[in-house]
């Protein structure tokens, strides 16, 4: 949890240079380094950004920078998506889909119409986003359009795991104007330092948090302690339903694509557990074991990989940690026992799984799906939860229905 332990920084240089290296999960290289920013540096952005934001009386200046903005995105297409691989692991095919999805987003965003802006003498125009590691250019880019268009200025703090993207498509925004402060990437490995920062400062009138529900907890008490306006996004994870009826096949490649290669989707909405029927159980988790082992597991750099390495080694630990708990418990691996020596995982299906365990109800960094046996609808969660069904008319509408009983 990065908001409870500031990551390790490199060799500190001096106090204007200070940098910490970022390293590829796969092979533990040297990505780059990102400038180590003092939180107490923090309010003349926030000062300068709401200045700016309070000169906007329309959005028609955002619009036309967003749009500029997409067309250098796409022009970097291959270099960011080479760096979301380096430093998270996604492989290089499901990292070119995210600059792409973050680049129609922008247009998407292009093509409100223009509004007048609304002042009033008592807000300050200015908010902080702090986000995770996952999917860093998409989330910036959103992050940013939504409250740049909104007419706030906006301040970024990215993961310390992963900050070299956002940094890279925060420079991009650079226009080389005033209008430029309105945005910027503050990388730091004092995550609560920055935190604190924003929440004392007159001029943030939002935090914004994307990322785990555990870290989404601590962000939104302490925002309630402050009286701090704080919106949350976190990728929700659902349980998926199989009842009798389902085809074991048609089911397990669904599963496949949603659970282990967890391409992006619209609502970010991933599978937790399976709730699996008796009747369907034996034949569907042999079918899915057989399709899981035919997935490449390597360098995220290769065309070929469907899973890259688990992001880092306490990634890596709280899996294991997760697992072993599990099968002390009464869990069953399904298929060929994985070895946790290292952050090359193969995806790994957990039979005979139960609703209390961790694995189940904890946010899982790495390829696990575990596998709850019913015979009784009652079984079931009473929390929404998807279906297969579900799963295959948001694979076609880009949407997600969800059931739920009463």
């Amino acid at each position: 949890m990065e908001l409870g332990s500031p990551a390790h920084a490199a060799e500190v240089k001096p106090r204007a240079e200070r940098r910490f290296d970022v390293f590829n999960p796969f092979d533990g290289a040297l990505v780059g380094q990102a400038p180590d920013i003092e939180c107490r540096t923090l309010e003349a952005t926030f000062v300068e950004g709401a200045r700016l934001a309070r000169t906007l009386r329309s959005n028609q200046i955002i619009q036309r920078r967003l749009g500029v903005w997409a067309v250098k995105i796409e022009a970097h297409r291959d270099e960011l998506a080479k760096l979301v691989s380096l430093e998270t692991g996604k492989p290089i095919r499901l990292a070119r889909i995210e600059v792409s999805a973050a680049v129609s987003a922008l247009h998407a965003f292009t093509l409100c119409p223009e509004l007048p802006l609304v002042r009033d003498s008592t807000s300050a125009h200015s908010a902080f986003a702090i986000l995770n590691w996952c999917d860093p250019v998409f989330s910036t880019v959103t992050e940013a359009a939504t409250v740049l268009s909104s007419g706030r200025a906006l301040v970024l703090k990215p993961s310390s795991r992963a900050p070299l993207a956002s940094q890279a498509v925060g420079a991009l925004w650079q226009d080389y104007n005033e209008f430029d402060a309105l945005f910027s990437v503050v990388p730091s490995t004092d995550a609560i330092g920055m935190f604190r920062a924003a929440l004392m400062s007159s001029h943030v009138t939002e935090v914004r948090f994307r990322g785990s529900r555990d870290v989404a907890a601590f962000v939104a008490s302490a925002c309630d302690e402050a009286v701090a306006p704080v919106t949350i996004s976190t990728s929700e994870r659902l349980p998926l339903v199989l009842d009798a009826g389902t085809d074991a096949q048609a089911a397990s490649d669904a599963i496949i694509g949603r659970a282990f290669l967890q391409p992006l989707l619209p609502c970010g909405e991933r599978v937790s557990c399976l709730y699996v029927h008796d009747s369907l159980a034996d034949p569907f988790v042999r079918a899915l074991v057989e399709k899981m082992s035919a997935l490449r597991v390597g360098d995220p750099l290769g065309d070929e990989t469907d899973i890259g390495p688990v992001i880092d080694d306490v990634a890596t630990a709280l899996i294991s940690e997760q697992v072993e708990e599990a099968l002390l418990e009464g869990a069953a691996l399904a298929g060929e026992q994985p070895l946790f020596a290292g952050r090359r995982l193969r995806p790994m299906v957990l039979d005979y799984a139960t609703p209390s365990m961790r694995v189940c109800s904890e946010d899982v960094e790495g390829p696990v799906v575990p596998v709850i046996r019913f015979s009784h609808p009652s079984e079931l969660p009473n929390a929404k939860y998807l279906t297969i069904e579900s799963l295959v008319s948001s694979a076609t509408s880009g949407r997600l229905d969800f059931s739920k009983r009463n």
